[in-house]
């Protein structure tokens, strides 16, 4: 009587692959996630969109941009290329303001203007899916 099962050796060889799918379509749909605008069911407050725009996948911990920097629609498959499992991944925003839209602000600006800002808490929302993002992504790989 033969074997009818998976080949343990191919199984073992797949594991590596597997969870790097894993990690890199998880991540990616968490950045997806991340620069959801309200208007679009997220919580990132739009404008004229820079904000959404500027969200970036990396290895590394995202670089705050200038003042007045325009973002134009990421690339995110550039940063997800780039992650390995047990390695750190990093979503952010590179938009100088992003902080003060996430947590608010109240005070005076450098240009003297004062603000009693409300944050919008999108970076702890997205944050909080990531269970229920990983989970849904594992469900995928295994069909």
């Amino acid at each position: 009587m033969s074997w009818k099962g998976i080949d343990p050796s191919k199984w073992a060889g797949n594991k590596e692959a597997l969870l790097t799918a894993l990690l890199r379509n998880s991540v990616q749909a968490l950045a997806k996630e991340a620069s959801t605008t309200i208007p679009n069911g997220g919580r990132v407050p739009v404008k004229n969109g820079n904000l959404a725009r500027s969200v970036i996948i990396d290895d590394k911990p995202p670089v705050k941009g200038v003042p007045g920097q325009e973002y134009s629609a990421s690339d995110l498959e550039l940063g997800v290329s780039k992650l390995q499992p047990g390695k750190p991944a990093y979503v952010g925003w590179q938009a100088e303001y992003s902080h003060r839209q996430n947590y608010g602000f109240t005070g005076e600006d450098s240009l003297g203007r004062h603000y009693n800002q409300a944050g919008h808490g999108f970076a702890e929302a997205a944050a909080a899916k990531w269970p229920a993002i990983v989970a849904e992504q594992a469900a995928k790989l295994k069909r």
